[in-house]
């Protein structure tokens, strides 16, 4: 899935001294198949701090620069808050930096934005609460770093040494095991005759996707997304208007339909429809088809209001045995999502892979639905906040 050799790696300067082969992943793929690249080039410093300065913003910590950090080993982390690829490596992370920040190791999360909802910094700071992330975070909303990098997806991990060289990169989820060792093996450099407890065991050799009986749907943008939209009616996308929609006689895998009024976004589509209770007949609704173990959903209250949004799967509303860590159950027995905040959502968890269709119920006007990813049976082992 090589898409491109990428001659900037860090800086116009490094040009393809590194010789790295390095990819654009879609947001949703993992690469664990591709190897840790190894090579050796002067990691940049970060801009000066800033919002109006540089576009960045420290969190965790007052702002850092490599001299500061100098003999430390750095792990730059490139991530997204709404990015489930990049959630599912904070558990790692948060091991490493727990056994080896006491002998030198730093991590350093850069957020870089997809959705317009991850530009505001405070929405990055609930998620760095949140997912308990315990290190320094600078949220890079202008690309200024990502761009310094010459970085292409998340999530992205480069390894600097104690003398301020980036020396391995991976992209995606994965090749944990080797990316230990790597971090080991700096540490040591940096500190000749350095021991770590036999405790300390290495993640067994495991490619991300190993186990997984299938592979599953790709990420689903909802908003037309420069021409990436998924939405199945016919002339779907009317941007900054409202437009009632009739739902397609037929939705593909992938895919998904609208009914009722909704207004399009680039980033996705706005319920625009009067107060609505789930069961009343011809109420609006979106439907997807996907097929996978577990659904996620990004979604944020557009009009700021916080509204529940109804579920069902195949026609039936979810029970304790499939939904998600975000579905409630009401005294009626139907499922529901309080939309109260502008993150990703876990909608769905299924005993076993399946094809399933879904609708999506709005009760109030304001809710945009942004995107869908889906986990399968070997990437369900990870925390669900």
């Amino acid at each position: 899935m090589r898409e491109q050799l990428r001659c900037k790696l860090l800086t116009a300067a490094i040009a393809c001294a590194a010789l790295l082969a390095c990819f654009s992943p879609a947001r949703g793929q993992s690469f664990a198949e591709d190897p840790l690249a190894s090579f050796k080039v002067k990691a940049p410093d970060f801009p000066k701090p800033g919002f109006a300065v540089s576009g960045t913003t420290w969190l965790n910590s007052p702002p850092l620069t490599l001299e500061k950090l100098r003999g430390k080993v750095v792990m730059i982390d490139f991530w997204e808050y709404t990015c489930i690829n990049c959630i599912r490596t904070f558990p790692q992370n948060k091991k490493w930096y727990k056994r080896y920040h006491k002998y030198g190791f730093e991590i350093i999360g850069v957020h870089d934005p997809e959705f317009q909802i991850a530009y505001d910094v405070n929405n990055v700071r609930a998620a760095v609460q949140r997912f308990g992330l315990p290190y320094p975070i600078v949220v890079d909303d202008k690309y200024a770093i990502w761009s310094e990098y010459g970085n292409q997806a998340w999530p992205s991990r480069f390894l600097i040494d104690a003398n301020g060289y980036a020396r391995y990169h991976i992209d995606g989820e994965g090749d944990d095991r080797n990316f230990e060792k790597a971090i080991r093996k700096l540490l040591v450099e940096a500190h000749p005759g350095l021991k770590f407890p036999a405790s300390y065991t290495l993640p067994a050799r495991e490619n991300a996707m190993r186990g997984c009986d299938r592979i599953p749907t790709p990420e689903m943008y909802v908003g037309p997304w420069e021409g990436r939209g998924i939405v199945a009616n016919h002339n779907p996308y009317h941007p900054g208007q409202k437009f009632n929609y009739e739902m397609p006689k037929r939705v593909n895998d992938g895919r998904a339909g609208l009914s009722g009024p909704w207004e399009t976004d680039k980033n996705g589509m706005i319920f625009a429809g009067k107060p609505q209770e789930p069961e009343q007949r011809g109420a609006a609704r979106l439907r997807m088809q996907y097929h996978a173990r577990e659904l996620y959903a990004v979604m944020n209250v557009w009009r700021g209001v916080p509204e529940e949004l109804y579920i069902l799967q195949d026609g039936k509303y979810l029970t304790s045995a499939n939904k998600g860590a975000d579905v409630k159950i009401d005294a009626q027995g139907r499922s529901y999502i309080n939309v109260d905040s502008s993150r990703m959502y876990y909608l769905v968890s299924n005993p076993k892979f399946g094809k399933h269709t879904v609708d999506l119920i709005p009760t109030v006007s304001g809710i945009m639905i942004d995107s869908f990813t889906f986990g399968n049976s070997c990437q369900t082992k990870f925390p669900h906040v």
